[in-house]
């Protein structure tokens, strides 16, 4: 029995421990490119394939540019934000299209619309970003690693419980 409980005891660690370096992870790699003035954006659909997958990440420099026709830009439009590549660019105004649309966007892009030049991106970490924006599922991460604490503590057998009190 006493190894049944140092096993579970082991798995409740290493399942805690794998949660939280994964989180710490995603975490950094979402925080740290903001020290550059990076900003990452999760693309929800398919119009830049198979370039920028849905799903995708990309990371968007923000900074005021004059993008060149082939730049690839993240730029609003009313309350989304949009990220295609520039297709021409006329004093400032620009004509965006997906890489998988047959046409151009019917909404030239002006300076002051534009985010930023997209420097990078990371396929499928938008589905992890969608998933943790959830209430539910973020509850149930929260209950599991609970979960998890408890029954290390549950599972650590009574000759550590009894040297971690002082007790001989």
């Amino acid at each position: 029995m006493a190894e049944l409980r140092t096993e579970m005891k082991l798995f409740f660690r290493y399942a805690f421990n794998t949660a939280l370096a994964a989180g710490f992870v995603t975490a950094m790699v979402l925080l740290l490119p903001g020290i550059f003035g990076i900003r990452p954006y999760v693309v929800y659909s398919g119009s830049m394939e198979p370039g920028i997958p849905t799903g995708a990440v990309v990371f968007s420099r923000e900074e005021d540019f004059s993008p060149k026709e082939g730049d690839i830009i993240t730029f609003r439009v009313n309350d989304t934000v949009v990220t295609h590549r520039v297709i021409e660019n006329r004093n400032g105004i620009c004509t965006t299209k997906g890489d998988a649309n047959k046409t151009a966007d019917p909404v030239s892009v002006e300076q002051s619309q534009i985010i930023g030049r997209v420097v990078f991106c990371l396929p499928y970490l938008g589905y992890v970003i969608h998933f943790l924006r959830a209430r539910i599922p973020f509850t149930a991460v929260v209950i599991a690693a609970c979960l998890a604490v408890i029954a290390d503590l549950a599972y650590t057998p009574n000759k550590e419980n009894k040297e971690i009190a002082g007790r001989n």
